[in-house]
C-alpha cells in the first residue's frame, strides 16, 4: 500500500462517520520491525495510529522517526506526538519541516512527562515553551514562516492535534485551556483515557461551541486491581459499578466493558481514540463494535 493510497486524518474528520485511531509506542531497539508489525495489525481497524514520543519519559526510539516508518512503509495514516520536554524551539521547527517531508500530515502537542517519572531521572527538560507556544509554532509552519516569523521556502500542511481530560474537576478551566489551543491553531482533540460515559458527553456537550473534533480516549482495564489503580489519579475516577463488573466477571469483562463504553459514546462523538495497551485483540473487537457508525470502512 503507498502512502498516498489513505486518507488523512483532516479527511477522516471532515467526512461522515466516526473516527478511530489507536496508540503505539516506539521499540526500546534500533529495530522497525516489531514496530512495523504492530502497526500491520492495526492498520485494517483504524484510520490513523498515533506514535508517541518519550512516553513516561523513558527512553525509545525517536517518536518522529517510528512514525515516518510507519507512513513509508505501511501507508498508515500516523498522528506523531511531539512535546516541548526534549526539544527548544529551533529544534521542533527543524523536526516537523523533516516530519512533513517523510509525508507525515498530524501531529498531537503536549508538554510530556516531567523526567522524574522515567529511567533518566537526572535529565533536565528543556521547557523553552508550554503547549499553546508549540501549537502557535506548527501553525507559523503551515503559514509558511518560522515562529520568530521569518518566511520559508515552503510551509507544512499539519493537522494540529491537541490534549484534553474531560474527568478534570474544574470542567471550566479545561475548556478555557482547550478553548486556548483553539484559537492558538489546533484543529482536532485527543483526550486522555475516559472510564465514565455520562462525564464523557458532559464534555462533548460543553466543548461544542468550540468548533473542533474531540476523539475520545478509551483504555481497556485488565482486571479490578487495574481500574482501582486508574480510578486514584485525579480526572480518571472509574465508576464503581465498573470496579464490581471487574470483581465478579471473566477474563473478557474488562474487553466487554470497553466496547461498550465505545458504543455508548460512538452516536454522539467524533471519534475514538484507543490505548490498546498494544493488543490487536482490543483494537478489532471495538472497531468491529464500532462497524454502524463507520460506513466507509
Amino acid at each position: 500500500m503507498q502512502a498516498a493510497s489513505r486518507p488523512s486524518l483532516a479527511e477522516c474528520l471532515a467526512r461522515p462517520g466516526l473516527v478511530l485511531t489507536a496508540e503505539i509506542d516506539p521499540p526500546t531497539a534500533p529495530d522497525f520491525a516489531p514496530l512495523l508489525q504492530r502497526a500491520e495489525r492495526f492498520a485494517p481497524f483504524v484510520d490513523a495510529v498515533n506514535v508517541t514520543d518519550g512516553s513516561l519519559a523513558r527512553v525509545r526510539m525517536a517518536g518522529l522517526a517510528a512514525a515516518a516508518a510507519i507512513r513509508g512503509q505501511i501507508g498508515l495514516e500516523v498522528i506523531a506526538h511531539l512535546t516541548t520536554r526534549d526539544r527548544n524551539r529551533i529544534a521542533v521547527q527543524a523536526d516537523l519541516l523533516g516530519a512533513a517531508a517523510f509525508g507525515l500530515r498530524a501531529v498531537l502537542t503536549m508538554t510530556g512527562d516531567p523526567p522524574g517519572r522515567g529511567d533518566e531521572p537526572e535529565a533536565k527538560a528543556v521547557g523553552d515553551m508550554d503547549t499553546l507556544g508549540l501549537i502557535r509554532l506548527a501553525a507559523a509552519l503551515n503559514a509558511g514562516r518560522t515562529l520568530s516569523g521569518r518566511e520559508l521556502e515552503g510551509g507544512t500542511a499539519l493537522a494540529i492535534g491537541c490534549a484534553a481530560n474531560p474527568g478534570a474537576a474544574d470542567l471550566p478551566r479545561e475548556l478555557d485551556k482547550l478553548a486556548a489551543r483553539v484559537e492558538a491553531g489546533a484543529s482536532f482533540c485527543q483526550t486522555q483515557p475516559v472510564f465514565d460515559v455520562e462525564r464523557a458527553l458532559r464534555f462533548e456537550e460543553a466543548r461544542r461551541s468550540l468548533g473542533i473534533p474531540v476523539l475520545y480516549g478509551l483504555l481497556p482495564l485488565r482486571d479490578a486491581e487495574r481500574a482501582r489503580h486508574f480510578s486514584a489519579i485525579p480526572g480518571m475516577e472509574v465508576p464503581d459499578s465498573v470496579i464490581r463488573r471487574l470483581e465478579s466477571g471473566g477474563p473478557d469483562t474488562g474487553l466487554q466493558v470497553l466496547v461498550e463504553t465505545a458504543q455508548a459514546l460512538a452516536p454522539q462523538v467524533a471519534g475514538i481514540h484507543l490505548f490498546p495497551m498494544g493488543s490487536a485483540r482490543a483494537v478489532r473487537a471495538v472497531a468491529e463494535a464500532l462497524a454502524p457508525w463507520r460506513p466507509h470502512v
